[in-house]
């Protein structure tokens, strides 16, 4: 009995000593790791039946203003937004603040923007993108905490960054006034 006792405990730290998360295995593709990476869904948009690129509203414009002015006092980084008016209308500010242009990166392709932003070493990055984009590209950061963005849910700063390659999130609401 205590032989196999003794096995099973040996087999068992085997299994999990040797196993790894998704997070150690982006760990060990990556050197370095940006300096914070932020996520933050487009500000308000226009409903209109049948547009599938609407523009800001103008309580959009002003929480896109208000998301700059809250980052401006980061340290400058590099803007990504997907290809649609909503979302570079909501980069603008930020990419103004920090003197930078805007990176377009299609929203189909989540995995090649996560590649682009972890060789980003030392850098603050932005990507602005949509509700149902942003808890994918979390997962991918390696964030296991299951994220869902209502429809009619605005503001959220996700605030992604390492300490000792493990990575970390904060959310803080970006408030229009």
């Amino acid at each position: 009995m205590q032989q196999f006792l003794f096995k099973s405990i040996v087999l068992v730290t085997l299994i999990v000593g040797c196993g790894k998360t998704k997070t150690q295995l982006a760990n060990d593709k990556y050197q370095c790791f940006p300096e914070k990476v932020f996520l933050f869904r487009h500000a308000e948009k226009q409903k209109i039946r049948g547009e599938n690129n609407p523009e800001l509203t103008k309580k959009g414009f002003l929480r896109a203003n208000a998301l700059a002015s809250f980052l401006s006092k980061e340290q400058p980084g590099i803007v990504f937004s997907s290809e649609y008016a909503r979302t570079q209308q909501t980069a603008n500010p930020i990419a103004s603040a920090w003197d930078v242009g805007i990176n377009i990166h299609t929203a189909k392709d989540p995995q090649g923007q996560i590649d682009k932003v972890l060789k980003l070493c030392s850098k603050n990055v932005i990507i602005v993108g949509h509700s149902n984009t942003i808890p994918g590209l979390l997962k991918l950061l390696g964030i296991n905490n299951e994220v869902v963005i209502d429809d009619e849910q605005y503001g959220d700063l996700f605030t992604i960054s390492w300490n000792e390659g493990k990575v970390q999130m904060s959310i803080e609401q970006i408030e229009v006034e």
